[in-house]
């Protein structure tokens, strides 16, 4: 069976896809711009599109030739739409079907954006998804990520030394006499005075004990 290409049901005379797309989109932005909500548009759509003919591919087409084309193109979308909704329906029907034998309207879009606006939208098709009840046991002799087989890791808590504190004597006063530190025994004060010769004489005073003539560590026996 030879069927013809789709561009013999749909172009005649002068009119050509890229006409069409020039009419049904001034239409378009006309009906948005002033929210026209009716399937016959006011002479004022048709000469505007008239005139983007004209300017674009200095073809004038008359407002008789316009609303034809028109009232044409709703055919088609009407019929396209009604053939299409049908599961199995035979494009023979009409000779505005064959059209639409090898690709879709190649304005379908802009058609329903003209006179489909009013179309009930059918709800598709609604999956159910039935979730088994069966259960599968996770095996837990595998170790997780989170876990080390083989090993026992203990984690303390890091000891904490507290700071030492620094002291300082303001005064001469206040300064410790020398302790040995290898010695549990008190070694005493030292502490120098003036003898009856008018020499020097080191005084070691022990438990309440004073005791003259000891050297210090500093003098010489």
């Amino acid at each position: 069976m030879l069927i013809p290409q789709q561009a013999v049901y749909l172009y005649y005379g002068n009119w050509t896809l890229e006409i069409d797309e020039i009419v049904l989109n001034m239409i378009i932005k006309l009906k948005r711009e002033t929210q026209w909500k009716f399937d016959e548009f006011p002479s004022s759509f048709i000469l505007t599109a008239q005139h983007a003919v004209k300017t674009k591919t200095n073809i004038l087409l008359t407002e008789v030739d316009i609303k034809q084309r028109l009232n044409f193109l709703k055919q088609r979308y009407t019929t396209f739409k009604a053939v299409v909704g049908y599961k199995g329906a035979s494009y023979d029907k009409t000779p505005f079907a064959a059209a639409y034998y090898h690709r879709d309207d190649p304005h379908f879009p802009q058609l329903a954006c003209l006179y489909g606006m009013d179309d009930v939208k059918k709800e598709r098709e609604v999956y159910v998804i039935v979730l088994s009840d069966c259960t599968e046991e996770i095996p837990t002799d595998e170790p997780s990520c989170y876990e080390v087989s083989g090993f026992e890791v203990e984690v303390n808590s890091p000891g904490i030394v507290p700071p030492q504190t620094v002291r300082r004597k303001l005064f001469p006063a206040d300064v410790a006499p020398p302790i040995n530190q290898e010695s549990t025994n008190n070694m005493g004060m030292y502490f120098i005075d003036i003898g009856p010769d008018g020499r020097l004489v080191t005084h070691l005073s022990v438990g309440g004990h004073t005791i003259s003539g000891v050297p210090t560590s500093n003098q010489v026996i």
